[in-house]
């Protein structure tokens, strides 16, 4: 029996940036629009046995029933006259980069350490179960794994990076279009505002400071302020723009408030947080989020509560081929176990991007200032970053080429010689 599989290279998230450095994907929602039911077959039983007026008793079949699948239903591959049941879509994308960052004099660890690097090995698989369940399941063989911090050797390791399914409320699915849901299982929620931007849309090789954070090589490591994925469940409502070309959607979701790879919780209280989304069609959006997570640090018999307040922010707006966004994130940090002084933390961005060339051809170039202060109770680790790139898109062959370079200013108390360049290429599979 003929197997046809065509498998699209999908590799949107949501949201959407400027529209020319984006590489083109095929379009259409995760359902089908074919309502058809499966044509009846001439060995069905009948619902009475004509003679004996009882039921009559199925019969075994003669040889074993073979799933036949069709070619493709708006892209996915599904079993043939069940185009309204399920569908799933295999989607990834790869992102490796060479990277020079400038050796320090005095600290060991910055900047020797030059060459390749993977950034991204997605793999994942998305789909829908009639007009009521969506789901998206996603691992990355690109996770930097690291002993303790300031460490210049690290690993590379397999980890999970997205498993939820969202179960709509109301009237469902019809035609991919949002509507109320619940999603749960490892997801992440909209208090980073960098999650409305899709890895492969994004106009600089790096995600801006208070996001990523600081990699030991890099400069002395420091961990991003915003939360990443997590264990947990969210009532959504998600921004619609089509036909109105504005939608609005807020989230709240209750999660663990452990780090992202945590198995479990850290104690016994979870993370909450609340979101607010305005986003309107062609690629501007803005966003609000606060959230509250009391954490517990160290290990027994030496561990400690901090509880977290955070609130973040960001902003896109797109006007033809310039993009002018930013986005921020303060933290306020109380220990109660120790009754120490509390703690506040704050990081922002400010970019654009101008974008050029031709659809075959795509191009862009953007700047962008990131400064990000981790801690008010040391007066010398704040850093500030100017960032140049440049982007080439290759629609066609679904891949973009991406050059960035990177002033680094660390505060005169320690000042460090780490300004860094950085020559990415992405295949969208």
């Amino acid at each position: 029996m003929d197997v046809r599989v065509r498998a699209g290279a999908i590799a949107i998230a949501i949201g959407t940036s400027l529209p020319a450095l984006a590489i083109a994907q095929p379009q259409g929602g995760p359902g089908s629009n074919d309502k058809s039911e499966p044509p009846a077959t001439e060995d069905r039983v009948p619902d009475k046995d004509p003679k004996a007026g009882e039921p009559a008793t199925p019969t075994t079949p003669t040889k074993p029933t073979k799933i036949e699948w069709n070619d493709t239903v708006e892209g996915k591959l599904v079993p043939a006259g069940h185009g309204d049941r399920f569908t799933w879509e295999p989607f990834g994308y790869l992102r490796l980069q060479y990277i020079v960052v400038q050796n320090d004099p005095n600290i060991a660890f910055v900047g020797r350490d030059d060459g390749f690097e993977l950034q991204n090995a997605r793999l994942g698989v998305r789909g829908q179960l009639r007009d009521r369940v969506r789901y998206l399941i996603s691992i990355d063989g690109a996770v930097d794994e690291r002993e303790q911090i300031n460490v210049p050797e690290g690993k590379l390791r397999v980890g999970l990076r997205d498993a939820y399914a969202d179960v709509a409320l109301g009237d469902g699915f019809p035609g991919g279009a949002p509507r109320p849901l619940v999603r749960a299982g490892f997801f992440q929620t909209w208090v980073d505002p960098e999650s409305q931007v899709p890895d492969t849309a994004r106009g600089f090789v790096d995600k801006p400071i208070e996001s990523r954070g600081i990699r030991a090589t890099e400069g002395f490591q420091t961990q991003g302020l915003t939360p990443g994925r997590s264990l947990g469940a969210a009532l959504r409502l998600e921004p619609q723009t089509e036909p109105d070309n504005v939608g609005g959607g807020v989230e709240l979701a209750v999660q663990n408030g452990a780090d992202e790879f945590a198995s479990n919780n850290d104690n016994d209280k979870p993370a909450v947080s609340a979101a607010a989304l305005l986003r309107v069609h062609g690629g501007t959006y803005a966003v609000v989020a606060g959230r509250y997570n009391p954490r517990t640090v160290g290990e027994l018999p030496f561990r400690q509560d901090e509880n977290d307040l955070q609130v973040t922010g960001g902003l896109q707006v797109a006007a033809g081929p310039v993009s002018i966004g930013g986005g921020g994130a303060f933290i306020h940090t109380t220990f109660p176990t120790t009754g120490g002084p509390a703690q506040n933390a704050y990081g922002a961005h400010a970019q654009v991007i101008v974008g050029f060339g031709s659809d075959e051809l795509p191009i862009g170039v953007g700047y962008r200032f990131g400064i990000l202060d981790p801690s008010s109770l040391i007066v010398t680790d704040r850093v500030m970053e100017h960032t140049a790139g440049a982007m080439l898109g290759v629609p066609a062959l679904h891949m973009r080429f991406q050059l960035q370079l990177t002033h680094v200013i660390e505060q005169a108390a320690r000042e460090l010689s780490n300004s860094r360049a950085q020559l990415a290429v992405e295949v969208a599979l």
